[in-house]
Order: C-alpha cells, then structure tokens, then sequence
C-alpha cells in the first residue's frame, strides 16, 4: 500500500490542529505531531506556518464549490436552502464548537497577516457572489421580488450565516444554525 504524500498528511494534520486551536495556539510542532512526520519535512513543503495556513484555507473554500452552486437542478430557492442545509450539516458533524475556518481566521487574523486576510475576503465575496447569482434566478423564476438587491442581499446571507456559526461556537449547540435555516427561508426568503 502506497504511503500518503507528506505534504497532504501536512495538510490534513494542520487543518485539524487549525480549527482546533487557531493560528496562533498552533505551533509547527503541532503540525507535524497531528501529521504525524518529522519535523524537518514541514519545511521541505512550506516555508512557514502561514504557507500551510493559506493552503489549509485554500482547500477549505475549494471544498465548498460555491461555484457550482448556481449550476444546480431545480428551483434556485430550494437549491439555496439545499446548500446551507449542507453546510450546517457539515459544521455540526466537524463540531459547532470548531466553527468555520473563514470565521475563524476573519476574527484572528486579519490584523496579522495580509495575506490570509485576502484569502479569506476573496472566499466571502466569491461566496456571496454565487448566492447573488442564485438570488438573481430565483427573481427570474417569480420566486423573489425583483426590488430585492441580490447582491446585496448574498452578502448579508454570508454574514447572517458566519454570525450564527459565531454563536454556535460559544454555544457549543447548533440552534444558532437551524435559526438560521428556518429564519433566512421561513421568513426573509418566502415570496
């Protein structure tokens, strides 16, 4: 049997000792013990604990393929609740209190790193932008009203989303999240 590569045994190791502990409680033999390799092969893969931060936070907003998420079969609607009910679902099963790594790091690192803080707006706005589009449909489809700002109101569901994620996480029990679902498409989002 084949041997993981190490630098995604890096990755997975460092994702999960991410989420729980943040960048700054993490070090990088924190890493390298949840990888479970040598010390000396982090920096044969990465330059720095940033390096593999940015790439833990690549992979993390790849992993939701907002991009699809317009592409999707039926009512756009019911393909917008679709995709948070997933999503809420995911978070609940990696657990409330972890919340989301984009959340996560929009509260720790914004002030430290330039990079990740650009990473982490471009996952909110490329989020945002396929809910705007997805919004956009449900107004061709008579399932919005056309005054609506669907833009706007995709970035506003992203941070409506994060804050309930937030309290979630203090919490530590997922009824921030079914608010969420049942306040965004039992009230905000019904024609």
């Amino acid at each position: 049997m084949a041997q993981r590569n190490l630098k995604e045994q890096l990755v997975e190791g460092g994702s999960r000792v991410l989420f729980a502990n943040g960048f700054h409680a993490t070090s990088v033999n924190h890493i390298v013990a949840a990888a479970g390799v040598p010390k000396g092969s982090f920096y044969n893969h990465f330059e720095s604990k940033e390096a593999l931060a940015l790439e833990v936070t690549r992979r993390y907003s790849a992993s939701y393929a907002v991009d699809r998420l317009a592409l999707g079969e039926g009512p756009p609607l019911e393909r917008l609740r679709s995709h948070f009910e997933a999503t809420v679902e995911r978070t609940v099963a990696r657990g409330v209190e972890q919340g989301c790594l984009l959340g996560n790091f929009s509260t720790e690192m914004t002030g430290h790193s330039s990079a990740i803080r650009a990473l982490v707006s471009a996952a909110f706005d490329e989020w945002s932008a396929a809910i705007g589009t997805v919004l956009e449909q449900a107004q061709g489809a008579g399932q919005l009203s056309r005054a609506t700002d669907a833009r706007a109101l995709g970035r506003y569901l992203v941070d409506a989303y994060e804050g309930s994620v937030a309290r979630a996480k203090v919490s530590g029990d997922r009824a921030p999240l079914d608010e969420f679902i049942a306040t965004t498409f039992g009230t905000l989002l019904v024609a």
